[in-house]
């Protein structure tokens, strides 16, 4: 392949000092070299890649004077019209301006950011019709900041690993060490107090900045503290010194206080098996692995607080994740498999959190170890599934590139979460004023319009909606990039609030306005299915059951001489899920059953209503919640599973929440109350449990009490739950189904 790099005039290639692009220009230009390729560079006159072929452009000066980086525009253009069909590949590090000439022409076009995106030149390359033009953002967090339009994929920025050594080990007094510009954003008289307050040396290296108030910053509050003992400073550092000086470092601390788009030097940190202490900001969630390669931190008593732990971290280990994420030969293949369009692209939108929503992570990894790209796009929604996805970012159980946070939450992007919800509250006023689909679609969820303006900045094959208030976006951008999609309703979305005529009908007119234009249409349960065949009867419609993977099936455990144990769960213990039946039935047995429900208390006097109902308290217990791979082992610990639901809704009728299927793998005998669809499923799996009336406690008791004293049935309930679940109920088997209607959407859709 023959490959065209372009980086704005001003400093030479290979750098001699300053030059965070330049740099990255002559590493990528390289690597390809080192992969087979042709590779041209357009870069300052005078600069010099071996492998490569020069082409000058402007001259050697920095910063570039005003004039001159306008004069370098035409240059540009000059060139570019003349060689547009001479190339494959055009890969752009300097300004977008460059490629106007090009944006039509079929050669193959990436543009790089690594700075701050001004939204507008985006915007203006899509509306001028461009052709095979990829942007790529060095971080999720930038691109997060991104409102224009385009083929949006992150890709890291990369280093050379081989010009670093690690150092497995280094002694207990090994200095701590701040490395980039000396400047107050990056925070460097947070490094001294912190190296101050907990008695380590303190290693300052980096370029002081030209700018007369960062000049001034150095001279009167950094220069002053620096002994040249306990606080060194040893300007800046060429490649080999950096070797060096990270190496024998104890940590990098990086208290940047601002939201950096990437900050190479902590993967040069890495390099060296130095990890990173980092003020979470910023890209610093994405390249820093908690307990792996560094720790997160939000202010300078966490990072003293964490200068103590970081000895439990494996540098070895450091440098290999960071390797295997970071490497040049890593990120070119990603820069060079950007046009590889033979793996789908699959984006999965939701209103709700990925611990919040088994159904979403079931389907990403599925179509992830399948090998398509898949992005899912979330919002925030509940405190206790934003803790538990964070700890899974943390400690890598989830790759956070794949997962894209859209309108902020409570914790670390405040202003957007902020303005997401006063945004809501005045369209939803708006709404009722002005009959317009656009105000009503952005007031379904309080993420509606920012997922609307997201979504489109990922091309993708096929996107699929979770809930109604992604659809909208979803059919935006499908529109956009003429893919397909999928609407899941897990739930029958026009039956969810009875007593709510306003918003049922708002409902409705955006059901019948957006469903007709998805490809396809999967719920959660064969009645929900029923629904919406009949109101849509020319769209194809399939049951995918909320069922889990084998790997969760719990062992048999025997209950025939322990005390009959009940357990209910859901997301939230609240009002309207039937455990005020659940309770009263207790209360008419003896002291041979416990009760346990698992969940969120939202409303305290609710639960405290609940539990004066009871007259045995100490055999009702609460738990909170927890993560959705640990429900099956604590499921297991009890006989029976409670399914609840009362039919106060059309919806809570037909629908089949994910209970049932997680009783089956837990092995508990399943009690159900008589809901039209739980009706349905236990008349034809009748050998896993018994139905009850759901609004009559003696019958409730009843059935208990037919399971008490019947310990054989109970157990013959439990092996046959277990059977069920391991031979037809489970993902394995659904996941099949569910597969073969997506790639389905892959052949060529009819126009």
């Amino acid at each position: 392949m023959k490959i065209l790099i372009v980086m704005d005039p001003g400093i030479l290639i290979p750098v001699k000092g300053y030059g965070g692009h330049e740099r990255l220009v002559d590493m990528f230009a390289r690597e390809y070299v080192r992969m087979g390729h042709e590779v041209h560079l357009l870069v300052t006159a005078g600069s010099l890649v071996q492998g490569c072929t020069m082409h000058a452009f402007g001259h050697e000066g920095f910063p570039p004077k005003k004039a001159d980086a306008m004069k370098a525009v035409p240059v540009a253009w000059k060139f570019l019209w003349k060689h547009r069909s001479d190339f494959d590949l055009v890969h752009n590090f300097g300004r977008l301006a460059y490629l106007l000439p090009i944006l039509n022409h079929p050669v193959k076009k990436i543009m790089t950011y690594g700075r701050e995106i001004s939204s507008g030149n985006p915007r203006l390359a899509n509306f001028l019709g461009s052709k095979n033009l990829v942007f790529t953002a060095c971080s999720g967090n930038l691109l997060s900041r991104v409102e224009g339009e385009g083929d949006w994929e992150v890709v890291y920025n990369a280093i050379e690993f081989s010009k670093y050594e690690c150092v497995e080990s280094v002694p207990e007094d090994a200095p701590l060490i701040f490395l980039g510009r000396i400047e107050r954003i990056k925070g460097c008289h947070i490094a001294i107090a912190v190296a101050k307050a907990c008695g380590y040396k303190l290693v300052i290296a980096g370029n002081i900045s030209p700018l007369e108030d960062e000049k001034s910053y150095y001279e009167n509050e950094i220069a002053p503290l620096v002994d040249g003992d306990h606080i060194q400073y040893v300007g800046a550092l060429n490649d080999r010194q950096k070797n060096e000086w990270l190496g024998k470092a104890r940590a990098l601390l990086f208290p940047i206080e601002w939201n950096e788009p990437f900050g190479i030097v902590m993967i040069e940190a890495m390099s060296c098996g130095t990890p990173v202490i980092a003020f979470n900001r910023g890209s610093v969630d994405e390249v820093v692995i908690e307990n792996i390669t560094g720790l997160k931190v939000n202010t300078k008593e966490e990072m003293i607080e964490a200068i103590y732990k970081i000895r439990t971290i494996n540098r070895k280990a450091c440098r290999r994740y960071a390797q295997n994420k970071f490497d040049v030969a890593i990120i070119s293949a990603q820069y060079l498999g950007l046009f590889n369009r033979t793996v789908p692209k699959i984006v999965i939108v939701t209103t709700g959190q990925p611990a919040a929503n088994p159904r979403v992570m079931k389907e990403y990894v599925t179509l992830a170890e399948k090998g398509y790209k898949v992005k899912v796009l979330y919002t925030y929604s509940a405190d206790w599934s934003y803790k538990i996805d964070q700890e899974k970012f943390m400690s890598g159980k989830l790759p956070k590139s794949d997962f894209i946070l859209v309108g902020g939450n409570p914790y670390n992007e405040k202003a957007a979460y902020f303005f997401s919800r006063l945004f809501f509250q005045l369209s939803s006023k708006l709404a009722g004023l002005i009959p317009l689909f656009l105000l009503k679609e952005i007031t379904i969820v309080r993420s509606s319009m920012y997922l609307r303006a997201y979504t489109k900045k990922y091309k993708a094959d096929v996107y699929i909606a979770h809930y109604l208030g992604s659809l909208p976006a979803a059919i935006r951008a499908a529109s956009k990039y003429k893919a397909a999609v999928i609407f899941d309703a897990e739930d029958f979305h026009r039956g969810e609030e009875s007593d709510n005529l306003s918003q049922v009908q708002k409902v409705i007119a955006m059901e019948d306005r957006l469903l007709p234009k998805v490809n396809l249409i999967t719920t959660a349960s064969p009645l929900i299915s029923s629904s919406y065949q009949q109101l849509y009867p020319a769209k194809k419609v399939i049951t995918i059951n909320n069922v889990f993977s084998k790997k969760y099936l719990q062992p048999a455990i025997n209950g025939k001489e322990q005390k009959l144990r009940l357990f209910w769960f859901s997301q939230s213990i609240g009002p309207h899920r039937g455990l005020e039946v659940l309770v009263d039935s207790v209360n008419c047995m003896d002291d041979t059953i416990s009760l346990t429900l698992l969940g969120v208390v939202r409303d305290k006097a609710y639960v405290e209503q609940l539990l004066k109902r009871t007259h045995y308290p100490g055999k009702i217990h609460l738990i909170g919640p927890v993560s959705p791979e640990q429900i099956f082992n604590i499921a297991a610990d009890f006989d029976i599973g409670l399914a609840a639901e009362i039919p106060i809704s059309q919806n809570r009728d037909i629908c089949l929440t994910n209970k049932i299927f997680t009783y089956l793998l837990a092995g508990n005998c399943i009690i159900a109350s008589d809901t039209a669809a739980q009706k349905q499923f236990m008349n034809e799996h009748p050998a896993v449990g018994s139905l009850y009336k759901h609004s009559d406690a003696a019958d409730l008791c009843r059935v208990i009490k037919h399971f008490n004293d019947n310990r054989e049935l109970l157990m013959n309930c439990k092996k046959k739950s277990l059977e069920l679940a391991e031979q037809t109920l489970n993902w394995e088997m659904e996941s099949k189904k569910w597969m073969d209607s997506v790639e389905s959407l892959l052949l060529p859709l009819p126009h």
